[in-house]
């Protein structure tokens, strides 16, 4: 009779537990994918006094000319005071570094490509710039 109990057992528990460890293992296959086709997160731009500064400039020559950087108010596009506290593009998508740099390099819905306007360096002093305003 325990020899019947116990081989009844095994024919649930074995198979249960195959379809645990499967399933388990597709959760983790699944995860690693969702996280290779995101995004990765870049660490924030290390801003130093020198890259606030010359941001600044870069900005006042590129950018001021459509945006506020002492203002949240409309320009000709949004004013970016405050941009990064804020946490959010005039779009609604989540600003970072790496998204900054996407748009601004590739411009947006109304804005222009700045791609052949500044050089890796001067997007990356702009950038710094606009985590302080």
């Amino acid at each position: 009779m325990k020899n019947a109990r116990e081989r009844s057992r095994r024919r649930i528990v074995v198979p249960c537990l195959a379809v645990l460890a499967t399933s388990l293992a597709l959760g983790v296959a699944q995860t690693q994918t969702q996280a290779q086709s995101k995004p990765t997160a870049k660490a924030p731009v290390a801003a130093n006094a020198a890259d606030v500064r010359a941001g600044k400039k870069v900005f006042a020559e590129q950018c001021d000319a459509c945006h506020f950087a002492n203002s949240a108010a409309k320009k000709v596009g949004p004013g970016l005071k405050g941009i990064y506290a804020r946490g959010k593009f005039a779009t609604g998508k989540p600003v970072s570094d790496e998204a900054m740099r996407l748009w601004i390099q590739n411009g947006g819905k109304d804005m222009p490509a700045f791609k052949d306007n500044v050089t890796p360096e001067e997007l990356r002093e702009v950038i710094a710039y606009l985590h302080i305003i």
